[in-house]
């Protein structure tokens, strides 16, 4: 298979991580503030909007669980850069921990670190993104509506086939946000991604050339534990 956009750019820029969005290659990090107790199971659709992100499909899924004060999710997906005749899968995971979460309060935050690992023929990608996210719970009758944004560090750890020697670690910072929606049991959610990168010198690109910026949107149903 051939070398994706973001790949190529990763192993072109020395110190650069490759540009895409999330844990979960090709979506956005999704940071659930406020996540009460119980499971939600999440379908996710994932797009890149600029040449930067590959402009690839993203598909899969994720189960969270949550407790009084903590939450982990694992997901699964396939990711397909634009013009790519096979799909790549992705994994990832996160654990999460309710800083402020008080039922009269509407500011909901959460502080969540997670790992992600895609594998390109031989080259293996992992993400590790830190974030803060910070919700507001909207007053609307009938209606949960929380509108998020999450800042991060993202690490990307990159190995090449060709050489475990060759390894490139690259900390960049980056941002999601987005917004919750839920109807009883049902919900949906939509975000947008983005890791700011410097363009290589001499290239005459800007920084705008190589920071991807990645759409997110899915479908989710919350369930009730007996116990939490």
């Amino acid at each position: 298979m051939k070398r994706i956009i973001c790949l190529a750019a990763v192993l072109a820029v020395p110190g650069a991580a490759a540009p895409a969005a999330a844990q979960m290659f090709g979506n956005p990090v999704y940071v659930p503030v406020g996540v009460g107790t119980g499971v939600n199971i999440a379908g996710d659709y994932g797009r890149g909007l600029n040449d930067a992100s590959g402009k690839g499909d993203y598909f899969g899924g994720r189960v969270a669980l949550g407790l009084p004060m903590l939450y982990v999710t694992a997901g699964v997906g396939t990711y397909k850069p634009d013009g790519a005749t096979e799909s790549e899968m992705t994994f990832g995971g996160a654990l999460g921990l309710n800083v402020l979460r008080l039922p009269m309060m509407p500011v909901k935050v959460s502080l969540q670190a997670g790992a992600g690992y895609t594998k390109f023929g031989g080259d293996k990608l992992i993400d590790i993104p830190v974030s803060l996210g910070i919700g507001l719970a909207l007053p609307t009758p009938g209606l949960s509506i929380t509108p998020w944004v999450a800042p991060r560090l993202h690490v990307r750890i990159l190995s090449p086939e060709s050489s475990l020697l060759d390894t490139e670690t690259a900390t960049r910072f980056g941002a999601s946000g987005g917004v919750n929606a839920a109807f009883g049991l049902i919900g949906v959610h939509l975000a947008v991604d983005y890791i700011s990168f410097s363009a290589p010198a001499g290239s005459g690109q800007t920084s705008g050339d190589v920071s991807p910026l990645v759409f997110g949107a899915g479908i989710d149903v919350g369930l009730k534990v007996p116990g939490l």
